[in-house]
């Protein structure tokens, strides 16, 4: 869908102003991305009838195999939290501890009715997992306690409800959401880390046919590890508008214009390439106005 150019000028003008000069371990970017259990994305090979060779051939997929979301915080600096796990399935304390995974320290293993962020879990997260961070900075760097730190999100309802906000703005935490449709082009998340998770989460469980929720959570948590390195961090904001550069030998967030002016440029050739209004199948996400929304 068409992402409005007033709108990317608007969230430059959001950067600018609540990001630009910030110190980097307080620039969080966060999204969620949905891994089912034995995710195969490679190219498959299948065998068909000469005669089919050059028909338009639908290849199932069955969708109904187990899910999780894994909710992903990284820092411009490169620091990851800790991920946060939605599953439809129970899972035993005992066996996590037997896979290397820690309850509420190297993961947070949620077990809810859908495994997909909602308001509540939203709540819960920002609380147990955003808020703790982000006041371990200020400590570490000897900052204010009321020293400013901005969440960037898309603009899912879910992430924007009231309880949210308020608890962000209590502890001084900017919640800033991107325009609609806008995710390839500016969230970090989605533009480098997601790609090296699904890789890694692939590549991790290649040729193990079977295995339990606890199992698959190791290999969840394995595989945001491996992605969530240094450089492709980095590089991630970096294609999303955020640099850095050193002040007063502090490592702190630089608005790069040059590449927002790529970004424009490929959305107006995005948009120009589908002039035809697309309608949209099925139930609409939900989504808030974008911008800074507990300022």
């Amino acid at each position: 869908m068409d992402v409005k150019e007033e709108d990317i000028h608007k969230h430059n003008a959001n950067l600018k102003k609540y990001v630009q000069n910030k110190i980097v371990e307080l620039i969080l970017n966060a999204d969620e991305i949905g891994l089912q259990w034995y995710c195969d994305s490679r190219i498959q090979c299948v065998i068909m009838p000469k005669e089919f060779e050059h028909e338009e051939i639908h290849f199932p997929v069955d969708r109904s195999e187990p899910r999780m979301s894994n909710i992903i915080d990284v820092a411009l600096s490169g620091r990851y939290l800790r991920p946060f796990l939605i599953s439809k399935e129970e899972m035993s304390e005992q066996e996590l501890l037997k896979n290397h995974i820690v309850q509420n320290q190297n993961v947070q293993v949620i077990t809810s009715t859908s495994c997909m962020m909602n308001s509540n879990l939203m709540l819960v997260w920002v609380r147990d997992t955003v808020v703790p961070y982000v006041n371990n900075v200020r400590k570490e760097k000897k900052l204010s306690t009321r020293a400013e730190a901005v969440l960037i999100v898309d603009n899912a309802s879910s992430h924007c409800n009231k309880l949210v906000k308020d608890l962000l703005k209590a502890n001084h935490i900017i919640l800033l959401t991107m325009p609609p449709h806008s995710n390839h082009f500016l969230q970090p998340c989605d533009v480098g880390v997601f790609g090296a998770l699904k890789l890694a989460y692939q590549q991790g469980h290649q040729g193990i046919s079977i295995m339990t929720p606890e199992q698959i959570v190791s290999h969840i948590v394995d595989s945001t590890q491996k992605a969530v390195s240094l450089l492709t961090v980095a590089n991630s904001f970096h294609a999303c508008c955020i640099g850095t550069k050193v002040v007063k030998g502090q490592l702190v967030a630089d608005i790069k214009q040059d590449v927002f002016d790529e970004i424009l440029k490929k959305i107006r050739a995005d948009n120009a390439s589908s002039p035809l209004k697309t309608v949209q199948t099925g139930k609409p996400k939900r989504t808030s106005k974008f911008g800074a929304q507990n300022i």
